[in-house]
């Protein structure tokens, strides 16, 4: 029995790097694409959603349109992230502050059939709440292709008007800008990690029998 579930596993995990290559990366979402290999729409869509609603996935998403004539499937979701907290780079002796922070933020993932495959995607929306309530431009920031300098400006210029109004001494604050933006990599990075395992563990129930 292990060794069959070994097998199945190796098969999905080759199909899955085979269109791996059809991946479409964009600023703020990731897509692939799949053959039908005989699969109706209706039961694409079934399998799909039963994916949305299991007992892990529930409390994270919901069902905002199935169109099995149009082959098509949305839903609204969050994504918790976890990262490094610059403000330990300014304060690392200061033992009660936090090392790594959370956030979550929007997403939405789509199913759209075709008539010999379907298209998976994932795709980054906003972000709920940030610790300096500067959730807007933190979110422009994130990019999963390359971190925009206009942006980046953009957030550091906010950052440094609210740590100088709380007396955060300029060469703290220069450090919060310069580390800025390994904090926007790592949350994009695992931000376009998230959505392509999402997208993987989909497929994987839409093709099992």
């Amino acid at each position: 029995m292990k060794k069959l579930s070994v097998i199945v596993l190796l098969a999905v995990m080759f199909s899955g790097s085979i269109y791996a290559q059809k991946s479409i990366i964009g600023d703020k979402s990731v897509s692939k694409k799949f053959a039908r290999n005989g699969l109706s729409k209706s039961i694409i869509l079934s399998r799909a959603e039963t994916w949305f609603l299991n007992e892990d996935n529930a409390n994270k998403n919901k069902v905002d349109t199935i169109d099995i004539e149009k082959g098509l499937i949305k839903i609204n979701g969050e994504t918790k992230v976890l990262y490094k907290n610059i403000g330990k780079e300014l304060y690392p002796k200061r033992s009660a502050m936090a090392e790594v922070l959370e956030a979550r933020f929007g997403h939405i993932m789509e199913i759209n059939v075709n008539e010999e495959d379907y298209d998976i995607m994932y795709t980054v929306i906003d972000m709920k709440e940030e610790m300096y309530k500067k959730q807007d431009v933190f979110f422009e920031c994130v990019n999963f292709k390359e971190i925009n300098e206009e942006d980046l400006s953009e957030y550091n210029k906010a950052m440094d008007k609210l740590l100088k109004a709380n007396l955060v001494f300029k060469k703290r604050r220069e450090v919060f800008a310069e580390n800025s933006r390994s904090q926007f990599e790592e949350v994009s990075s695992f931000l376009l990690n998230e959505g392509q395992v999402n997208i993987f563990s989909l497929n994987e129930v839409i093709i099992s029998e």
